[in-house]
């Protein structure tokens, strides 16, 4: 459930992203907290700040967009020495504007001006594939599930182990993820044979979803993101380790 505090940030927000007439996407751990556990009914790892993701033709434009973000009249947002960071004024909300589209050509990577590096694959079909969730009568696009993942799995490509944030979040996914409904009308024949288990069904599923949604391209990435990252799960039996070789799996499929 959002915060009064929330809703606000995420007003403001909207107000000046239309302004520009471009599509804002919320992803990150406040994306999970709108689409994910709200359709599971549960309550994962809460948020202090706030991931938006942007189409943009180059820099220029994203200068636009932080101009509009803290020039307005009055303005609603402050800059801070980092060019993505944010500071909501009335609430002091943390807030992370990141572009991509046009702006990450040729190899979907973007540079900021000290020089650390971004991946912004994915974002493109995450915002083609987004939920549009409703919030105080206002509509915000959310990354959905199988993006969520992705995105995750990227955001730990680019760190590494500077931060547990993301696998505690894609572990998280997995581990509550469920599809009742899908697993029975759409895998009948590999629950019947022994092919897959019940309890992995859906995030079989997952994967398969994330196939469908994005670029060969994105999917190669992130099959090879994964294979990194179960080299680094050294414990066979560990649950991210085993889940993620149900999701890769699907991937497969």
């Amino acid at each position: 459930m959002l915060e009064p505090e929330d809703k606000k940030v995420l007003a403001d927000l909207k107000e000046v992203i239309d302004s520009l007439e471009l599509p804002m996407l919320i992803v990150g751990a406040g994306a999970r907290l709108l689409v994910f556990d709200k359709q599971q009914n549960i309550q994962g790892r809460s948020t202090r700040d706030w991931d938006i993701a942007i189409p943009v033709t180059d820099w220029s434009d994203f200068q636009t967009v932080r101009d509009r973000m803290t020039q307005g009249v009055p303005p609603r947002f402050n800059a801070t020495r980092i060019t993505h960071k944010f500071i909501h004024i009335e609430t002091n909300t943390e807030v992370d504007i990141v572009p991509f589209g046009a702006i990450g050509e040729p190899n979907q990577q973007i540079e900021w001006s000290d020089g650390n590096q971004m991946n912004v694959m994915g974002l493109e079909e995450a915002l083609h594939s987004a939920s549009t969730e409703l919030i105080d009568d206002l509509e915000f696009q959310v990354v959905d599930t199988p993006a969520f993942v992705v995105l995750k799995l990227f955001a730990w490509s680019d760190r590494r182990e500077k931060t547990t944030k993301d696998l505690s979040d894609i572990e998280f996914i997995l581990k509550h993820y469920s599809d009742d409904e899908r697993v029975y009308e759409e895998l009948v024949e590999e629950l019947s044979t022994g092919e897959l288990e019940y309890q992995d069904a859906a995030i079989y599923l997952l994967g398969q979803d994330i196939r469908s949604i994005f670029r060969a391209e994105t999917v190669h990435q992130i099959d090879l993101i994964v294979a990194q990252l179960l080299l680094k799960l050294d414990d066979a039996s560990d649950f991210l380790a085993e889940k993620l070789q149900v999701l890769r799996q699907g991937l497969h499929k």
